[in-house]
């Protein structure tokens, strides 16, 4: 088993130290400077990618584009497309992007993807979520982030697609998200977050039983039940930071509640932090 890792960003990171250690061969991309000197200090193997590439046709070579892509990211078994949707910046080539990759493993030796992408999908919707709810299409984050989920559904061989709920964990505490003055809104809505020792748990298991589960996406989120204004002003406590201050609600929301109960059974996966309320309050 070796694995390509595109995106070897905070979490990518993490993953790929983590296979190394389990003598899986790993092989990362990077686009800047400042990350290949990272990769190099970890001691993660890596080769620059540009995404998107710039191409004539919407159809990829990988021979024709060999001075754009290094073959080898394409010749592991797994693909773990890690790259972050950049959305709040104003960037919608995510899906682009996403194409590219799929083509380049369509003409290489992948046998399977594990696509990362965001319960930010499930953007204007309320209420328990799973992976079945339909989505709000209104919201141009919302195609954008289908449209990247439905190439990766386009390869002929094994996928798994994560929509990954809020990240936390090393140097991502929750305490220091709202800490800008600011009065926030929606006190009574649902948290919903993950770990990121449980991500990189949960894509190992993946990996590790690649052929044998079904082509599937799955909700990637910790059972942690606790409304934002109790969570952040909790964790902002722990660090000693300054308490957020939450506008007064006229009608209480539990917004949206994002259910991973499909993982659970048929990974199956126990979580190491299924309650974020307490890790939070113990850093």
């Amino acid at each position: 088993m070796s694995v390509s890792i595109i995106g070897c960003g905070w979490l990518g990171q993490v993953l790929a130290q983590t296979l190394l250690e389990k003598k899986i061969p790993v092989l990362a991309s990077y686009q800047s400077q400042s990350t290949r000197d990272k990769l190099n200090r970890l001691n993660i193997p890596a080769t620059q990618l540009i995404l998107p590439i710039a191409v004539s046709d919407n159809k990829l070579d990988i021979d024709a584009n060999s001075t754009l892509v290094d073959k080898a990211l394409f010749q592991q078994d797994v693909l773990v497309i890690a790259l972050p949707p950049q959305l709040k910046k104003g960037k919608f080539d995510y899906p682009l992007k996403i194409q590219q990759l799929v083509q380049l493993a369509e003409s290489g030796q992948t046998k399977h993807i594990i696509l990362l992408n965001s319960t930010a999908i499930y953007n204007g919707l309320v209420g328990e979520i799973d992976e079945n709810t339909s989505l709000n299409l209104n919201a141009e984050k919302v195609e954008t982030l289908l449209a990247a989920e439905q190439a990766v559904q386009s390869f002929s061989k094994q996928f798994h697609i994560l929509r990954l709920a809020g990240l936390v964990g090393p140097n991502r505490h929750p305490g220091k998200f709202l800490q800008s003055g600011r009065i926030f809104t929606n006190a009574s809505a649902q948290v919903n977050l993950v770990h990121q020792a449980d991500v990189v748990n949960i894509i190992n298991s993946l990996i590790e039983s690649s052929m044998v589960l079904p082509r599937q996406i799955y909700n990637v989120v910790s059972a942690t039940k606790t409304c934002r204004k109790d969570y952040y002003q909790v964790a902002a406590k722990a660090l000693g930071l300054a308490i957020p201050r939450f506008e007064q609600e006229q009608v209480s929301s539990t917004g949206k509640k994002v259910l991973g109960d499909k993982l659970l059974k048929e990974l199956p996966y126990k979580y190491l932090y299924d309650d974020l309320l307490q890790w939070a309050t113990t850093l």
